[in-house]
């Protein structure tokens, strides 16, 4: 499977919230929907009268999905790129290329034991991961640790809910860093140390843990993993940042 470039037409334009957009991106050209799950595209937008620009994204659909190219992201007000993300009607034509990422996707042969760890739009490697073991049925044990701010900023939340209780080897835990109201059963502040601990086995050594979120994020949480004696070459990470 080559890298490939190719006109995508946007079949449909959700938000997920306030600030994020999920796009669902139809080949026009031939392209082979093959990829790993946890790989990302480069998303490019040209705008009449403006200079072409693309950006990397993850992509949330499913190897198994090979109708279209799914992509959620958060919109970045006075950014350069995601303003014209937002600006896009169904309809419109954008260009991709990819799959790019050598190293952080599922490796379903050798990694049947993992954990995600992550949060907003650091969901969309997840999502991918989480619907295509669904979908293939297989026996990977997932354990899925995803933070936001408040249970309305939760991203795919019915969803996730919906792939774990069909799918007893999928596993989520959520917690909210600012959720104050008293329907909310899950728990609170920071993904830590001792959260995984309560959640995980870390004493296991075939586990995987893979991270994804913003640079700050995913330096704290590596020490961590590493303090609690997870082993460096079980520690799979990507991040992102405005």
């Amino acid at each position: 499977m080559g890298i490939q470039m190719g006109r995508f037409k946007v079949m449909q334009k959700t938000s997920q919230a306030s600030d994020v957009v999920t796009l669902k991106l139809e080949p026009i050209d031939p392209f082979n929907l093959d990829f790993k799950p946890g790989q990302f595209v480069n998303l490019y937008i040209q705008r009449e009268g403006e200079t072409l620009l693309a950006r990397p994204y993850s992509i949330a659909s499913s190897p198994t999905n090979q109708k279209y190219l799914e992509l959620t992201i958060k919109i970045i007000e006075g950014g350069r790129f995601t303003p014209r993300v937002a600006s896009l009607k169904e309809g419109d034509i954008v260009k991709v290329g990819g799959p790019f990422g050598k190293f952080f996707f599922l490796d379903e042969e050798k990694m049947k034991d993992v954990v995600l760890i992550g949060g907003g739009c650091g969901i969309t490697p997840f999502i991918s991961i989480i619907r295509y073991v669904a979908d293939r049925n297989l026996d990977t044990n997932i354990t899925y640790f995803y933070s936001a701010r408040t249970m309305g900023t939760i991203l795919y939340k019915d969803e996730l809910e919906s792939i774990a209780e069909k799918h007893p080897n999928i596993k989520l835990v959520f917690t909210c860093t600012r959720e104050n109201s008293s329907e909310w059963k899950g728990e609170k502040g920071r993904i830590s140390a001792d959260m995984i601990r309560k959640y995980t086995d870390v004493n296991n050594p075939d586990k995987y843990y893979m991270l994804c979120g913003p640079p700050e994020m995913i330096k704290a949480l590596v020490e961590a993993l590493k303090g609690i004696g997870i082993a460096e070459d079980r520690i799979l990470h990507e991040s992102w940042s405005a």
